[in-house]
C-alpha cells in the first residue's frame, strides 16, 4: 500500500471474541494520495494503536455518505486492479500462479462489474463518473465478459466436449471424457483494462477531495466536545463462524460490522 500526503495508523477499536476469550484489537491504517487509488482504500490489521491517534465515526449525511460510496468504488477498482496485476504476474513465469490466471481475471471482472451494476444499498458508479469514449469498447467487453462468461456459461469462450480415445489401431478405448477449452482475456485487453481503471480511480479521487473538502469545513465548525462524543468506529459484534453468513444486508451508511471467528483462533 503506498501513497502521499497522510499515511498512518489513525485509530483502532477494541471488541470482545464470542467465546469471552480475550479481547481482539482491530487497529485501522488509513492513506491518502491525490490520484492513486490504493492510497484511497483502507486496511485492518491487528496490531498495536498508535498513540495520541483516535477515530471518530462521522455522523451520517449527505455528504458523508457521498463520501463512503465514492471510496467503496475505489476499494472495488482496488481489487480489480490488484486481480489484474497478479494475472500479468502469473502469465511472466511459472510460479504457483501459472495456472490461477483465468480465475484472477474472472475475479477483476466481478470487482469492476460491482461498481456500476444495480445495488439496494448504493447508486452505480456511472451516476458520478462517466466512462471516457476512448474506454467504451473496453468497457463494453469486459461487462459481456462477466456476464456471458464468469457469471454465467453463455459464452463460446468456455466450451466443454465429449471426447473419446482412439488406440494406435483405431479402436475406442473405454471410457468418454470431458473437454473443456478455455480463453482468457488477451494481454492487449488487460492493458487496455488497466489503463481504465487507472482513469477511473484518478477520477474518483478527485471527485473524494471535493467531498472531503465540504465534511472537512463542516467538522471544523462543530464544537469539540460534540466531536468527541462521536462514536470511536462502527459498533463490532463478534459471532462464530458456524453463524456466518452473506445474506445479512448493510445500510447505505454504515455503522456496524460483525466478524466471525473459527472455535479454534
Amino acid at each position: 500500500m503506498h501513497g502521499s500526503g497522510l499515511d498512518g495508523l489513525f485509530g483502532a477499536a477494541q471488541f470482545a471474541r464470542p467465546d469471552d476469550g480475550d479481547p481482539i484489537v482491530l487497529a485501522v491504517f488509513a492513506t491518502r494520495g491525490s490520484a492513486d487509488v490504493e492510497a484511497r482504500h483502507t486496511d485492518c490489521m491487528s496490531t498495536p494503536q498508535s498513540p495520541g491517534l483516535t477515530p471518530r465515526l462521522l455522523p451520517d449525511s449527505v455528504d458523508s455518505r457521498l463520501f463512503v460510496e465514492l471510496a467503496s468504488y475505489a476499494a472495488d477498482l482496488l481489487e480489480a486492479s490488484a486481480a489484474i496485476d497478479l494475472a500479468f504476474r502469473s502469465r511472466a513465469d511459472d510460479g504457483p500462479l501459472d495456472d490461477a490466471t483465468g480465475f484472477l481475471i474472472g475475479y477483476a471482472a466481478m470487482a469492476y462489474c460491482r461498481t456500476y451494476f444495480p445495488s439496494k444499498v448504493r447508486r452505480p458508479m456511472t451516476d458520478y463518473v462517466s466512462i471516457p469514449t476512448e474506454h467504451g469498447a473496453v468497457h463494453a467487453l469486459i461487462t459481456d465478459y462477466r456476464n456471458r462468461r464468469v457469471a454465467h456459461s453463455h459464452s463460446q469462450l468456455a466450451s466443454t466436449f465429449a471426447v473419446i480415445v482412439l488406440d494406435a489401431n483405431g479402436s475406442p478405448r473405454p471410457g468418454v471424457f470431458g473437454l473443456t477449452t478455455s480463453q482468457v482475456l488477451p494481454p492487449e485487453v488487460l492493458d487496455a483494462w488497466a489503463e481504465l481503471i487507472t482513469v477511473l480511480s484518478d477520477r474518483l479521487g478527485e471527485l473524494q477531495n471535493e467531498v472531503e473538502a465540504r465534511l472537512n469545513a463542516v467538522i471544523a465548525a462543530t464544537d469539540r466536545e460534540e466531536i468527541r462524543r462521536w462514536p470511536a468506529g462502527p459498533a463490532v459484534s463478534a459471532q462464530f463462524s458456524t453463524d456466518f453468513t452473506a445474506r445479512d444486508s448493510r445500510s447505505r451508511y454504515p455503522d456496524t460490522w460483525t466478524e466471525f471467528w473459527s472455535r479454534d483462533d
